[in-house]
């Protein structure tokens, strides 16, 4: 994993675990629109981080085959 990507998951991780702690308050106070809010706020961010570890993959996928083709034609 490329050392950028472990960043993004950390993060989002982190993220994950906060949105966690609030959804456990906001099911038991549903009327509670701040907090519904900020999870939505959370989730947005989320699904950022999500996007970027993604990108981050498929660009490690894309220099890997790359990197296999140098190495066998040495």
């Amino acid at each position: 994993m490329i050392a950028g990507a472990g960043v993004w998951k950390k993060k989002r991780d982190d993220l994950k675990a906060k949105r966690n702690a609030l959804f456990e308050t906001y099911t038991r106070d549903p009327q509670n629109f701040r907090l519904a809010r900020e999870i939505k706020a959370i989730d947005d961010e989320i699904a950022e981080f999500t996007q970027q570890l993604e990108q981050e993959r498929r660009a490690e996928r894309a220099a890997s085959p790359a990197t296999k083709l140098a190495t066998t034609s040495k």
